[in-house]
């Protein structure tokens, strides 16, 4: 039960909308977890319902919680917040029906650190590293190759079989929330132009020294915590990359 007479001057509301916060974070409810209705909160904790309804409210509105009329409000997951997202939704003009995409498994390896990854995902020096490539397919072939790290350490037994078999079905990050529980909250993006590498090249049948969009991600999990290092090069002669905000 929160202390409503507490000397700490933080006020009762954001209280228990850290509480809950906190409950999120630790797992106690994953996400699609249907949290207790109001009055409960409320009962438990001896507040009034408007208490109550501003931390949900607050909650709700950070992207923490959603609320389904007539049945209850729940954990946010990736899924929920970013219905049918897809990173690589490509388009030739405003309007047009989305590009059909299917994904190539180039390979799961495990790595030794990289410094300046394992400092972007804030590991220890010494943590090993996933390295996950794929190629998105459109209809004029391979258009963008994409490379992933984790953290051996959080996301184990990631090149399993079964993973294997599920990463040219079904998203990384969707993966990702489903069997580890850990959802994006958010992302963050650099990007930029560049020639191809010989390697990307390869990959991505062109020529070596053809420009390519450039996008570096991090993904973040709850506590601001990134999981995830991504860099993608992207042909966007025939079909441009599209972002919804």
């Amino acid at each position: 039960m929160l202390n409503r007479r507490s000397e700490n001057p933080t006020p009762v509301y954001f209280k228990l909308q850290s509480a809950i916060k906190e409950k999120i974070e630790q797992g106690h409810w994953k996400p699609g977890d249907m949290i207790p209705p109001e009055r409960i909160f409320a009962e438990e904790h001896k507040l009034s319902i408007g208490t109550v309804k501003k931390a949900i409210s607050n909650l709700v509105n950070e992207g923490f919680l959603y609320r389904i009329q007539g049945k209850g409000t729940f954990v946010t997951g990736t899924y929920v917040r970013r219905d049918k997202l897809r990173y690589y939704r490509c388009f030739s003009n405003f309007g047009d029906s989305e590009s059909n995409m299917n994904i190539t498994l180039l390979g799961i390896e495990r790595i030794r650190p990289v410094p300046e990854i394992n400092r972007l995902l804030k590991l220890r020096s010494k943590s090993d590293l996933f390295k996950v490539s794929r190629l998105m397919n459109f209809d004029e072939g391979p258009r963008i190759l994409s490379v992933s790290y984790l953290a051996q350490s959080q996301f184990k037994a990631l090149d399993a079989p079964l993973f294997r078999t599920k990463m040219e079905k079904v998203a990384l990050y969707s993966i990702l929330e489903e069997s580890y529980g850990v959802p994006t909250i958010y992302n963050q993006e650099l990007i930029g132009v560049e020639k191809a590498a010989k390697d990307v090249a390869r990959e991505l049948n062109i020529r070596t020294g053809t420009p390519l969009v450039v996008i570096e991600m991090l993904a973040f999990t709850y506590k601001d915590r990134p999981y995830e290092y991504r860099i993608s090069h992207c042909i966007t002669s025939e079909r441009k990359l599209f972002r919804e905000y």
